[in-house]
Parts: C-alpha cells; sequence; structure tokens
C-alpha cells in the first residue's frame, strides 16, 4: 500500500475518532488529508467531498447510537431553520462553481472559518483569564447565523466543526451530551447534502464502491473514540477541543490565504 492510501486511511480512521470522541470540532484535517492523497491516486482530489460524505454519515449514525440518551434536542431545533438555507445555498454554489472558481469559495471559506476559530477561541481563553465564567445562552439572531454558516461551509467543504464546537462549549455541556448533540445534527446536515452532492456531480458509483471498502475503519475509530471520551473529565474534554479548534483554525486560515494566493 502507497503511503498516499495509507493517508486516506487514517483520515477515515479518524472520522470515527471524532465523531465518537470530540463531537467534530477537531476533524477539519480529514478533508485536507483526503484531498491531497486522493489527488496522488487516479481518483484526484475532486473526489474528496464526494468519497468522504457517506464515511461521515456512517460516523454520525454510530455516535447516535452511542450517545443515543445523551443529546439536547432543543439546541439542534434552534439551528435547523438556517441550516436547511444554508445546505441549499452550499448546494447551488457546489452545483454553480467551476473547477477554478470552487477553489477560490473553498479558499475564502477556509479563511473565514479560520478567522473566526482563532478569534473566537482566543476571545473565550481572555474570558477564562479575566475570570468572567458565565453560562453562555445564545441569542435567537446567533443560533441562525451559526445554523447557515455552518450548513454553507459543511455543504463546501465539509468544515463545519469548529462553527458548531464554538456554538457549543460556551453553553458548558457535559462532554457526552455535547459530542450526542453534535452526532444528532451532523447527522441531519449531512444527510440533507446528499440530493445537493449527487446533482454537483460529487457522487459517484465509483467514490461509493472506494467508500464501502473503506468504512470499517470508521467503526474501529469510533470504538477509539468512544473509549477516549469515558476517560476524560469535562475541563479536559473542553480544554483539548478548544485547544485544537484554534490549532486547526490557524491551519485553516493559512491554507486559505495560500490557495488564494497561488489562483490569484
Amino acid at each position: 500500500m502507497s503511503p498516499w492510501w495509507l493517508l486516506v486511511c487514517f483520515a477515515v480512521f479518524f472520522i470515527g475518532i471524532t465523531k465518537s470522541g470530540f463531537g467534530s470540532g477537531v476533524g477539519l484535517l480529514i478533508v485536507p488529508a483526503t484531498a491531497l492523497a486522493l489527488s496522488h491516486t487516479p481518483y484526484k482530489f475532486e473526489g474528496a467531498l464526494g468519497l468522504l460524505l457517506p464515511l461521515l454519515i456512517v460516523g454520525d449514525l454510530i455516535a447516535i447510537w452511542q450517545y443515543r440518551h445523551l443529546f439536547s434536542l432543543t439546541i439542534v431545533r434552534k439551528l435547523l431553520p438556517s441550516t436547511a438555507i444554508g445546505v441549499v445555498i452550499g448546494s447551488l454554489m457546489l452545483w454553480w462553481f467551476g473547477t477554478h472558481e470552487q477553489k477560490v469559495a473553498e479558499a475564502l471559506i477556509k479563511t473565514e472559518i479560520g478567522l473566526e476559530s482563532v478569534a473566537l477561541v482566543g476571545l473565550h481563553f481572555y474570558r477564562v483569564w479575566r475570570g468572567q465564567r458565565e453560562l453562555y445562552v445564545p441569542k435567537p439572531i446567533h443560533s441562525h447565523v451559526v445554523g447557515g454558516t455552518a450548513a454553507v461551509s459543511s455543504t463546501m467543504a465539509h468544515a463545519a466543526g469548529p462553527i458548531i464546537a464554538l456554538y457549543l462549549l460556551p453553553q458548558k455541556l457535559d462532554r457526552q451530551l455535547f459530542v450526542g448533540t453534535c452526532a444528532i445534527y451532523f447527522g441531519i446536515l449531512n444527510n440533507a447534502k446528499l440530493p445537493g452532492y449527487y446533482f454537483a456531480g460529487q457522487l459517484n458509483l465509483r467514490l461509493f464502491y472506494l467508500s464501502l471498502e473503506l468504512l470499517p475503519l470508521v467503526f474501529v475509530g469510533a470504538a477509539v473514540g468512544f473509549w477516549l471520551n469515558k476517560r476524560m473529565t469535562d475541563r479536559i474534554f473542553s480544554n483539548i477541543v478548544f485547544a485544537l479548534t484554534f490549532a486547526l483554525g490557524n491551519y485553516l486560515l493559512y491554507n486559505g490565504l495560500v490557495t488564494l494566493g497561488h489562483v490569484w
């Protein structure tokens, strides 16, 4: 097996770990790693989104079953109206943009998410340093903005994890409730993306068969992620998610700016 296929296998394995262990917020490297690896195979980098979507859905379903008694439908319902609109917008963008323009769109989304992640995590740690630890209760407009932004980002690049993580973490949910709520939300969101991906030409039988071959790695990763989650305290869990979100936000910001520099 070539090193590139090993990288694909690791990315798919990491789907299970993030979905069942950390609630999707730390899985941003999955898409770039898969796209990079596939660019060195006959599938090419354009197949990354279509390859990963069925695997992400299975990861969501596993996490939903693992945390079936630990989730907040109240939080999910607040996000769903604008999420539906965001999926439609993201699907139209995915269909409209050609190869060159799609790279620009994805780079802009990555840059925006990177900036938002770095700024909001930095603000959180500043507030902790200042001793401001009060519970955050999001206003309806904030929920609508988060839901819409997450849906567009997820549809274009499977990159909504930090947005949802930074929305949920200040609400101080128990770590298992956090992961279960992420699982329900992303389960709905990723399934809603299927029609748009089909009409945008992101799905085909060749990629589907490859997804089936890689599927066992999602189950193994989910078992490892579930095991890890049960062995962490809420404080350690939130600090890990915040720290990784900050690091990955910097990575996305750098990646987006570099891509825009190359395209322009």
